[in-house]
């Protein structure tokens, strides 16, 4: 079984589709640096010309009703209960330069907007990989020469299915390395601070959590993909099947079937990488104050982080079982 696997990664090794997708990866990456440089750049001369005027026009208002302003304010702070979330710190109020500049936004705002559409970058790639590494040999019949090395289907499968997870880890390792290297120096040449205003420095332990919970759906595109190859045979039978499913689950079946709404991938993903999702299923009653007509009102269903692992994780067993059934029953040619 270890020599299968070594073998089946000097393979994908050798094979350009696999570096190519590594390569897209980190190039989507690097276009999310590139925006992030964007949105941190220092205000311009005109931008800088406007924010004066208008924190002049401020700070002579202040200087007519700031005592007024701050007298209600306390007023109104000491009559929260102590730990109220409305609690404000009524010095804030008095304008300060600073605050008329275009925000520019800190490195734990970089890093939180962009893990997700790595996330799902690397889910994209991961399942490329998976599905190029199995369907690709049988198109070009490899497969059926290898199986007269090693004739035990079983080992095959689970050796290929390993490989494709072991590819695919090193990128997604990359590209959160890459994305977060190149966000720090970003903030550190843009000198924009590390955390906004009232967010704490335990924020950091979100952003990974977050990350470390893409990586295995990553993990799990990989194996999608694995199994999906084994079953269809064919890399645009597979993207077939992932279009059907883009059109016909995640946009149609929540149109004609609301109540059926915990099943695309997007809830449950959304659900495992955010700690819970949703969905809305309308309920209509007969209006009394017109007869023949219907109020309707949306009621809301949370999806939690394990009902989501549950969904997607069956999602990947079956895809694998099927593959390895059609692997084991189907004649390869």
């Amino acid at each position: 079984m270890s020599r299968l696997l070594r073998a089946e990664l000097a393979r994908a090794r050798a094979r350009p589709a696999v570096w190519v997708v590594a390569g897209l990866v980190l190039l989507g990456v690097l276009g999310l640096v590139v925006t992030a440089w964007w949105e941190t750049r220092p205000p311009s001369t005109t931008e800088r010309a406007e924010a004066r005027v208008a924190y002049e026009a401020a700070a002579a208002d202040w200087r007519e009703t700031g005592d007024e302003q701050l007298r209600a304010c306390r007023d109104a702070q000491r009559s929260l209960p102590p730990g109220d979330p409305g609690a404000y710190d009524c010095a804030l109020l008095e304008p300060v330069p600073e605050r008329f500049l275009p925000l520019r936004p800190g490195l734990w705002q970089l890093l939180e907007e962009r893990v997700e559409t790595t996330g799902t970058v690397l889910a994209l790639g991961a399942l490329l990989v998976g599905a190029s590494l199995v369907a690709a040999e049988f198109a070009s019949g490899a497969v059926a020469t290898w199986l007269t090395f090693a004739p035990r289907r079983g080992h095959v499968f689970a050796s290929k299915v390993a490989a494709a997870v072991l590819v695919s880890v090193p990128v997604v390792v990359a590209a959160f390395v890459v994305l977060a290297g190149l966000l720090a120096a970003v903030a550190h040449l843009r000198g924009v601070e590390t955390f906004p205003p009232g967010v704490p420095e335990t924020a950091w332990t979100d952003v990974l959590g977050r990350a470390g919970r893409w990586a295995v759906v990553a993990v799990g595109a990989a194996l999608l993909g694995a199994g999906l190859g084994f079953a269809l045979r064919h890399v645009g039978a597979v993207l077939g099947v992932v279009v059907w499913w883009a059109a016909a689950v995640e946009s149609a079946l929540r149109l004609v079937w609301p109540a059926a709404g915990w099943l695309p991938l997007s809830v449950n993903l959304a659900a495992w990488t955010w700690g819970s999702s949703g969905y809305g299923v309308p309920a209509c009653r007969p209006d009394p104050a017109a007869p023949g007509l219907e109020v309707c009102e949306e009621v809301w269903h949370v999806v939690g982080a394990g009902q989501g692992a549950a969904v997607a994780g069956t999602l990947v067993v079956l895809a694998l079982v099927l593959g390895l059934v059609s692997f084991r029953r189907r004649d390869v040619p």
